[in-house]
């Protein structure tokens, strides 16, 4: 049963964050704290509410008072008749009390934290492969997943909003984690979660790091890439054992960060790593490779396509090397991981006609993946369908509009969130980059419009390439997200009409 402790006690954990301020004179610090939130939606009798996000109004505070909320904290005072705590900054001020409230408890979990510009989902979905077949051959409860794909808490899997939900939804996981008896966990960790606090409370047992390069730079996330970087390179600092990529850029200061507080394992294909690919091939349209760790050296293969998994799978075996889990499980587990929004691949009846939906959305991830789709399809056209995300990242956009053009013959640019902006002014934004190569392109904002615009008038030998967005079914438009078919299913029915 999860404690309930006083306002004091939340004023304390504040105090001694040093993130308080001051404290309303009328604050009832002897009453019990029922619920904490931030959602004035989500508030009952007997709530600490916090005044969060960037696009707060007053308007949710009253609504909140109105609701039962008795008590609120922000980083000003504004004009509604609650008692107001005070601080310094809001979002960790959120994760202490989230912490509080729900006393901690991924204390009782073992955790691995995966970060990275692109792969994170990969690799988090093959280590809960690998963990989970594990324990289905052990006896034990599969492994808690907090990506950007889905949430499982044991019991229940949730379409995700976020790749790393806010501290107060993390620690809710976490908590029902416990609640469901699982003993592991793992999460991807986003820049945006370890710069703005929602893993501040957390450590992670294990942190992996899978390689760097320059994305989500704009106003209301990184201002450069070196805040980016840093911000990445924070997740050290939060576990004991880091996981590195041998062959990632910055790979020298990634491990001397690493190396301040953890013991450090490398993975790659360099001599000399803790686990060593090597022989990577193709063989009867599987990816096939060797791989060497002190516990074992044979052979693997994936289900996924794209040679770029090797490195995913590498980094997941690394994940879990200290676990002594046996070869033949690693083996079996990745051989047969798919995970939904990647590398997924359909075909026309006469398999004339690829579509491959994934969600590729940054530089690194679209060189990748094009020059991967360049030489397994030789001598097909390649159609690309994407956008880029609105109100932020917006360092991406000239470079996505960059690299398409280089790979492709025809582009469809649509939107993926473009939330307060006009999908027609990222558009732009795409079509400069595009520009350096003359491809010639199309602006559809209508995503579902695109892609089977782009399926259906796909000529005989075109690989369709579906960016961005993976399976997701919502899309955000002015702060609010919309339901919508997922790419996959608008690419299958185009395929088969």
């Amino acid at each position: 049963m999860r404690i309930t402790y006083t306002l004091n006690d939340y004023i304390k954990r504040l105090l001694d964050a040093g993130l308080l301020v001051s404290v309303d004179a009328d604050c009832p610090e002897n009453m019990k704290v029922e619920r904490v939130s931030c959602n004035s939606k989500q508030v009952s009798s007997g709530t600490l509410f916090v005044c969060k996000g960037n696009h707060f109004k007053p308007e949710f505070l009253k609504e909140a008072f109105l609701r039962g909320a008795f008590c609120c904290v922000s980083e000003k005072v504004y004009d509604v008749p609650c008692p107001c705590i005070v601080v310094n900054d809001v979002r960790a001020a959120l994760a202490e009390l989230a912490d509080l409230y729900y006393n901690s408890p991924w204390q009782k979990l073992s955790l691995i934290a995966v970060t990275g510009t692109k792969g994170k989902t990969t690799v988090v979905h093959y280590i809960k492969s690998i963990l989970d077949l594990h324990a289905e051959r052990s006896g034990e409860p599969p492994c808690g997943l907090v990506s950007t794909v889905e949430c499982f808490d044991g019991k229940e899997a949730k379409e995700s909003v976020n790749s790393t939900p806010e501290s107060l939804e993390l620690e809710e996981i976490f908590d029902k984690c416990v609640t469901n008896g699982l003993k592991r966990a793992v999460c991807e960790v986003s820049s945006q979660a370890l710069k703005y606090h929602r893993v501040r409370c957390v450590r992670f047992d294990t942190g992996v790091f899978t390689n760097i390069s320059e994305d989500h730079i704009s106003p209301v996330e990184h201002p450069d890439f070196d805040d980016y970087f840093n911000s990445k390179l924070k997740l050290f600092s939060m576990c004991g054992r880091a996981v590195v990529n041998r062959e990632c850029d910055h790979c020298g200061e990634v491990l001397a960060e690493a190396g301040k507080n953890c013991t450090v394992l490398t993975y790659g294909q360099r001599p000399g790593c803790d686990v060593t690919v090597y022989n990577v091939r193709k063989e009867n349209g599987a990816i096939r490779f060797g791989m060497k760790t002190a516990q074992y050296d044979g052979e693997f293969s994936l289900k996924m396509a794209g040679f770029f998994n090797v490195s995913n799978a590498a980094a997941a075996a690394a994940a879990v090397l200290d676990l002594d889990i046996p070869y033949e499980t690693v083996r079996d587990a990745l051989a047969n991981t798919t995970v939904s929004g990647r590398m997924e691949t359909y075909t026309n009846a006469d398999g004339s006609v690829v579509a491959i939906v994934d969600y590729a959305h940054n530089a690194l991830s679209f060189e990748t993946l094009f020059s991967h789709v360049k030489k397994e399809y030789p001598g097909y056209r390649i159609v690309s369908v994407f956008g880029s995300v609105g109100n932020r990242a917006e360092v991406r956009r000239y470079a996505l509009g960059d690299i398409a053009g280089k790979y492709s013959d025809y582009i469809y640019i649509t939107s993926e969130h473009p939330d307060f902006e006009s999908p027609y002014d990222i558009a732009a934004q795409i079509a400069e980059g595009i520009a350096n190569h003359g491809t010639p392109y199309t602006v559809i904002p209508d995503r579902e419009q695109a892609v089977t615009t782009a399926v259906s008038e796909a000529e005989p030998n075109t690989v369709v390439m579906i960016l961005g967005v993976g399976d997701e079914t919502t899309q955000r438009i002015n702060g609010v997200l919309y339901k919508r078919r997922s790419d996959s299913e608008c690419a299958l029915s185009a395929l088969k009409n």
